[in-house]
């Protein structure tokens, strides 16, 4: 078991995280990793999604697809 700390929240917050934790049949502490975990991998793939979105192509892109794209427009596959 790793070593344990304490961390200060409001009451509120302590509430609801052992609610919500109880509802899954978790401990406090393993509902924290699980969303803990879900926020780490949340942001992994709006880094991803950024990065295919941002427009970081290659400067000939564009240029090579429409190759590309003509050759298989070329009417051979009715051969």
């Amino acid at each position: 078991m790793s070593e344990m700390t304490t961390i200060k929240v409001p009451k509120d917050l302590r509430e609801t995280v052992m609610r919500s934790a109880r509802a899954e049949g978790l401990t406090a502490a393993e509902f924290l990793r699980r969303v803990t975990d879900e926020h780490a991998r949340t942001q992994r793939f709006a880094a991803v999604r950024q990065a295919y979105g941002g427009g970081g192509r290659d400067s000939d892109y564009d240029e090579v697809t429409e190759v590309w794209d003509q050759a298989a427009d070329d009417g051979l596959a009715d051969a």
